[in-house]
């Protein structure tokens, strides 16, 4: 299964990856909200991490993004900090399937990628 990581925070980035990938999953990556289309359509991902904070971008609009690039097939997870509130309502009301709020354990994120995924 290949999961489509969009995360801005190298670090985090990175230790997000090095899970996913030793938990047997395909991980592509994109920094920027730009590229989301582009990775989007050409690794057709079965599920997208998203940080709600991008820096100048806002997570909510790559899930919107996700969203109209994939129809009902798109499956995101949502990465925010628990005082978002506000924010990880609305991710809800555009069809986010989970968030995990930061800072989270590792276990935590395998579980929700496999409950999100069905694995």
């Amino acid at each position: 299964m290949k999961i489509l990581i969009c995360e801005s925070e190298e670090v985090l980035l990175a230790a997000i990856e090095f899970r996913l990938r030793k938990q047997g999953f395909d991980v592509a990556f994109c920094k920027k909200k730009a590229s989301v289309e582009e990775h989007v359509i050409k690794e057709d991902p079965d599920l997208v991490l998203i940080d709600l904070d991008m820096g100048k971008q806002s997570g909510l609009e790559i899930v919107r993004l996700v969203k109209q690039l994939q129809g009902d097939k798109a499956k995101t997870l949502l990465l925010a900090d628990p005082d978002e509130e506000e924010q990880i309502v609305e991710g809800f009301s555009i069809g986010i399937n989970d968030f995990l709020s930061k800072p989270f354990k590792p276990a935590e994120l395998i579980l929700r990628v496999r409950r999100i995924l069905g694995k």
